[in-house]
């Protein structure tokens, strides 16, 4: 069981400023969601949202994180105020509960994977059945699930987690007529690399580069189900949601957002914090700063 006051001087020993609405001494064992409460637990709610009191009050001993600048009265549980609750609220839980997080794994590589480089940093977790071919550099505190493939000359950088599923460094869909009037694939000679901070999804396709590098740049994050082909530049900060397919050369801004099920045509250039809107056709340049939505995909601001 964990005290209040233990919650209290974590966020104390944090620099998270906080105040308290209710007892110190009460005694919680776990977590849960607003939409299923359970005695002795902490739970969060948004910014905006309504406190409901009366389900909260039939609880024993219950802790809710609420915004700062909230209010409730009538309250028999603890309410602990702060800002940003969202990010505080998964700070706390991490920090008491994080044996709990199946992403918190002994850093070691799995006896089926399959490792041809002999470039991994420290703190490296490789999954079962993975394959990393002989010219990928890794770097440190690196987690690689499983049945991830990496056939290609890559960079992964320090802090990158990659989600099981993931093939990075497949041929992309290029290709020229030759002289019988028959397609016939493009050579790929370049490879991808993936900056540090960055997030790939389950079951994402990462296409290496045709005569230049795919690049991911720092502090990407994709969802599941994204394709990210041939010469794609992904810049610093982008968020790329589930579904997502950008074709190639294409160039997405510094911290845009694709909702989920945008397409993105080739040769395209995103300006930095862009919004692309869910199921968007991107056909065209997007200015940076600037909202588009719809098939093909127009300024809506």
């Amino acid at each position: 069981m964990i005290r209040v006051k233990e919650i209290l001087d974590f966020l104390n020993e944090s620099e998270i400023n906080y105040e308290v609405q209710g007892k110190e001494s009460v005694q919680i064992r776990l977590f849960c969601p607003l939409n299923n409460l359970k005695d002795h637990c902490i739970t969060w709610i948004r910014k905006g949202n309504r406190i409901p009191v009366d389900e909260l009050n039939r609880l024993n001993e219950m802790v809710l994180f609420a915004e700062k600048g909230m209010s409730c009265t009538g309250n028999d549980f603890t309410i602990i105020y702060v800002e940003n609750v969202h990010r505080t609220f998964f700070r706390v839980t991490e920090y008491f509960f994080g044996c709990l997080n199946p992403e918190n794994i002994t850093k070691k590589i799995e006896k089926s994977a399959i490792i041809e480089t002999e470039d991994i940093g420290t703190g490296v977790y490789i999954g079962h059945h993975s394959f990393i071919s002989k010219d990928v550099m890794i770097g440190n505190n690196v987690t690689i699930m499983h049945n991830v493939i990496i056939d290609c000359k890559a960079e992964i950088g320090d802090n990158t987690f990659i989600e099981s599923g993931t093939v990075i460094g497949a041929c992309g869909f290029g290709y020229l007529t030759d002289e019988a009037g028959k397609q016939e694939i493009v050579p790929h000679y370049g490879g991808v690399k993936i900056g540090k901070n960055v997030r790939i999804g389950a079951n994402n396709t990462i296409i290496r580069g045709c005569l230049s590098d795919t690049v991911i740049e720092d502090d990407v994050k994709t969802a599941d189900l994204v394709c990210i082909s041939h010469n794609d530049i992904i810049k610093q900060g982008a968020m790329i949601t589930c579904g997502t397919v950008i074709a190639g050369s294409t160039i997405v801004g510094e911290n845009t957002w694709i909702a989920p099920g945008a397409v993105i045509n080739n040769g395209i250039a995103i300006g930095e914090d862009a919004y692309i809107g869910i199921g968007s056709i991107v056909a065209t340049k997007i200015r940076k700063k600037k909202k588009v939505f719809g098939n093909p995909a127009r300024y809506i601001d």
